[in-house]
């Protein structure tokens, strides 16, 4: 999985199913990927949607990026299995081993064809994710604590991405947390091609429209 494009990816965080078919009747047509986030309100966040099984109901559901923010990730590892989305991310933190991380990606990636990440909180070293890379298919690096949008950067975010990029360089890096038009630059000089967003596509305004503007200052910031 070699990116030479910056995507950006909507995000959609929401406690019921009715909101999470409003945000995405607003953005498939649009989007190449929609990340939704599912929370448990243990491991992040007061807890969102989680019947993971019933995305396939959405239109284009082949565009699903499913952001795992859960303390027991080997708990919805058959409903992922029974989706077989895009893309997904479960976080680091959230197993109890290294031996859990190992079971739950080489289950999904013999049952699925999903492209699969790690996900790293922002006070968590580099070096958890390191150990796992030849499971996956991208890192994604978060700008806060993860299950609210909207929190303050942790600037702390930008040094850990380039750390990874000057060792591992071909992998592509994700980013999700505080992703706008002032921040894409930043990202996209420090490494991350897929740039996942909430608020800025969402919060107000034309959902489509949002998107369309940070394309293009994503586009911008690799051409720059």
């Amino acid at each position: 999985m070699i990116l030479t494009t910056v995507e950006i990816v909507p995000a959609i965080l929401r406690r019921t199913w009715e909101g999470i078919q409003a945000d995405w009747g607003t953005i498939h047509t649009a989007a190449h990927h929609i990340q939704i986030d599912i929370t448990d309100g243990v491991f992040a966040g007061d807890g969102s949607f989680r019947d993971v099984r019933l995305f396939k109901r959405l239109p284009e559901s082949d565009k699903i990026e499913l952001h795992m923010m859960v303390h027991t990730p080997a708990n919805f590892v058959d409903d992922i299995i029974d989706l077989n989305p895009a893309r997904c991310v479960f976080h680091v933190e959230a197993f109890a081993g290294s031996g859990d991380i190992e079971f739950v990606y080489k289950k999904l990636r013999q049952e699925t064809s999903t492209q699969l990440a790690l996900a790293l909180n922002p006070a968590s070293p580099n070096a958890w994710l390191e150990e796992h890379v030849g499971l996956l298919d991208y890192v994604l690096f978060m700008g806060y604590a993860p299950g609210w949008a909207g929190q303050a950067l942790d600037p702390q975010v930008y040094v850990k991405m380039g750390q990874f990029r000057n060792t591992y360089g071909n992998m592509p890096i994700a980013i999700d947390g505080h992703v706008d038009k002032q921040t894409i630059p930043d990202f996209v000089k420090a490494g991350a091609r897929i740039l996942c967003a909430n608020s800025s596509v969402f919060k107000e305004g034309s959902p489509r429209e949002n998107l369309r503007q940070l394309e293009l200052v994503a586009q911008a910031a690799l051409t720059s």
